[in-house]
């Protein structure tokens, strides 16, 4: 591939014990490209197959745009958003952030508020970060489904675990090219996204 045009697609057959190599990528935030404009609620189960019970009952802490979300019915994702997910987080702090918990009006001030949602959904993107019970069971959803990432980011992960590429790596398509795992690091991947899908077996 010519120096400074990145790749767009890269498809990755993994084992199991692999997966733990994008714990930190997905902590860390990777961007999900959907339609924007609607409720977290909308987003997540309609767009991306989370059921509506998984989102009430394993997800109680919601972060839209750095503010603790009560009602995902009615916060609005937007185009750039950064949505975090986890599950309830411990102590008095994790009580305090839980959506629609008994102590949330302890933070009134800094929660999300309501605003007036477009007229109709839109596409865009929006950052994604898991945490917790949701990194572990959202985590290989979104990565099957695809998500998009800086491309160094990506080399780097392969970097720091790449004798265990070596063996857990199943497959490597770039572009529906097969490659082998080691080049993945010979690649100039410029300053763009590309799109990263792992298929977990």
């Amino acid at each position: 591939m010519a120096r400074g045009i990145p790749p767009e697609n890269v498809s990755l057959t993994i084992e199991a014990g692999l997966t733990t190599a994008f714990s930190q990528l997905l902590q860390n935030g990777f961007w999900l490209k959907g339609d924007v404009e609607c409720s977290v609620k909308s987003f997540l189960c309609e767009q991306f197959g989370i059921s509506p019970e998984y989102l009430e009952k394993r997800i109680q802490t919601i972060f839209l745009d750095g503010q603790p979300v009560d009602d995902v019915n009615t916060a609005t994702v937007r185009d750039g958003s950064t949505l975090s997910l986890s599950a309830a987080m411990p102590g008095l702090a994790g009580a305090v952030m839980r959506k629609g918990g008994f102590y949330a009006r302890m933070r009134d001030q800094i929660s999300y508020k309501k605003e007036g949602m477009s007229c109709s959904a839109r596409p865009g993107r929006v950052f994604v970060k898991l945490f917790n019970l949701p990194l572990q069971e959202l985590g290989p959803l979104f990565l099957e489904q695809g998500i998009w990432i800086d491309g160094n980011i990506f080399k780097n992960v392969v970097t720091d675990r790449l004798d265990d590429f070596r063996t857990g790596c199943k497959e490597v398509l770039l572009n529906g090219r097969r490659l082998e795992p080691d080049q993945l690091l010979k690649m100039d991947w410029g300053n763009g996204d590309i799109f990263l899908q792992v298929k977990i077996i």
